[in-house]
């Protein structure tokens, strides 16, 4: 039943993303065209909310967030960390909107999900980092007036109290309709 659940998610995280990508043309302007998008977003919330409550901390307890930067068109400069502000899931309380940053409540495997929207015709470094090192990069190179949203994947094995959080390393990040994100939930032992 629970890897029933767990696969559910991520077929719900897999869906948002191809959303985006399907869109194929500029993501800046797509945020304002994709009316939908609130409706996937409701979908997703829904269906985490249907997950088991996180009481305690033990075998069968969920850890699962899914954060976003509620800037309404608002441009990010480098800073380490990002904050993710609107907190729309956060079982198990791994994610602080305080740091910006994920810390493991426990060991195991865990899948992480960011997003990056470059500012337009800029180049953009956005990395994930796992206790100050480097696991993944987006890195954009974009023809002026162009943008375009990007995800990346990982998965991570992780022991109580690593931290994992997204930075802008260089360039500008527009921030806009849940266009930056980031998520993460705990796989298995």
């Amino acid at each position: 039943m629970a890897s029933q659940r767990l696969g559910h998610l991520m077929c719900l995280i897999l869906l948002q993303t191809w959303t985006w990508e399907s869109l194929g043309k500029d993501s800046q302007t797509a945020v304002y065209e994709l009316p939908g998008q609130q409706n996937v977003l409701e979908f997703i919330q829904q269906t985490v909310k249907k997950l088991r409550p996180v009481s305690r901390l033990g075998p069968g307890a969920k850890v699962v967030f899914d954060v976003e930067h509620s800037g309404n068109g608002s441009t990010l400069n480098p800073m380490n960390p990002i904050i993710y502000d609107k907190i729309n899931v956060n079982k198990g309380e791994g994610y602080s909107d305080k740091t910006g940053k994920f810390t493991a409540p426990r060991c195991g495997l865990y899948f992480f999900s960011y997003s990056s929207l470059p500012g337009r015709g800029t180049k953009t470094d956005v990395q994930l980092l796992k206790n100050k090192t480097e696991v993944s990069l987006i890195h954009s190179v974009l023809p002026k007036g162009s943008s375009q949203l990007s995800m990346r994947n990982i998965i991570l094995e992780l022991h109580k109290g690593d931290e994992v959080w997204v930075q802008l390393v260089t360039g500008t990040l527009w921030s806009e309709g849940g266009s930056l994100s980031f998520q993460g939930f705990l796989l298995g032992q």
